[in-house]
């Protein structure tokens, strides 16, 4: 084989590459003008707006700080931090069966702060924890649920993790696992016959800048509130929303240039081959 033979096998397999490619890259700047439009469909409504008895939309959008529910100010009991809502969760990991399935079990949960709220300068609307799902972690959700992400989910959230733990051994107990089972909620020997223990905890600090896009709907007690639509786009994002739309617009734009020279790239190097296997030939 010769050298001209293996450039030319290389430059072919390259310019089938980026043809290949050029549809995927197409595809994604498509779905990303598709979010930048439904974000700009719901603008920012006054977050007093969002009360019981009046006709709501599918989707209502409010910005502002968040601040406490009916619950108030919340402490998480490991770390000690004050915020509008925590969860705090231990649970077992063990494979079982064909590589690849593991079996987890919860030892011990708390959390408070639901729904908690977030407030401008009209008034408080509330949230559910249930719109925090792609940003906390949770081994019980479903394939479905775990892999729903929220429009422009690669944008900062809320959600601060302030505990994360892994034991891997029952014979030495990471120091969050060991004081809760000093506390006596968790069994002395939690870590035995299981791959890891995971101890984790998350809250939503007091004080951020948090755009909600979910769906209005009345909790028991009367309290209307955004929560997590059963299907359909959501979002839930740290970021103004005049930013989430032009990070959108950004990622469409790129992602629109990208794919032309992709495109070109796979079409220039095809060419290159046709015309040096034309002239070998000769």
């Amino acid at each position: 084989m010769t050298f001209l033979t293996v450039v030319v096998a290389i430059t072919g397999f390259l310019g089938y590459a980026m043809l290949v490619l050029a549809p995927v890259l197409l595809a994604l700047a498509v779905s990303e003008g598709r979010q930048h439009r439904w974000v700009r469909r719901h603008p920012v409504s006054p977050c007093a707006a969002l009360r019981p008895g009046t006709g709501l939309p599918r989707r209502f959008a409010v910005y502002g700080e968040t601040v406490p529910g009916p619950d108030g100010t919340v402490v998480a009991p490991l770390s000690g931090t004050e915020a509008v809502w925590f969860r705090t969760l231990v649970y077992s990991t063990r494979s079982v069966g064909d590589p690849g399935l593991t079996h987890t079990e919860i030892l011990w949960e708390r959390s408070a702060g639901d729904p908690f709220g977030v407030a401008d300068r009209t008034g408080t609307a509330a949230v559910t924890a249930k719109m925090l799902q792609a940003s906390v972690t949770d081994p019980r959700l479903s394939m479905w649920a775990s892999t729903r992400l929220p429009v422009a989910h690669a944008g900062p959230t809320p959600v601060r993790t302030v505990v994360s733990e892994e034991t891997t051994s029952h014979r030495r107990n990471g120091r969050w696992l060991q004081h809760l089972v000093d506390r006596g909620v968790v069994p002395a020997d939690a870590a035995r016959r299981v791959d890891a223990v995971r101890v984790v905890e998350q809250v939503v600090p007091a004080g951020v800048g948090l755009h909600v896009i979910g769906e209005p709907v009345v909790l028991d007690g009367g309290l209307a509130a955004l929560t997590l639509p059963r299907t359909g786009r959501y979002l839930v994002l740290s970021r103004e929303p005049a930013a989430t739309e032009r990070a959108l617009a950004g990622d469409r734009t790129y992602g629109m240039g990208s794919a032309l020279w992709a495109a070109l790239a796979g079409v220039a190097f095809l060419a290159v081959v046709w015309a040096v296997s034309l002239a070998v030939g000769r």
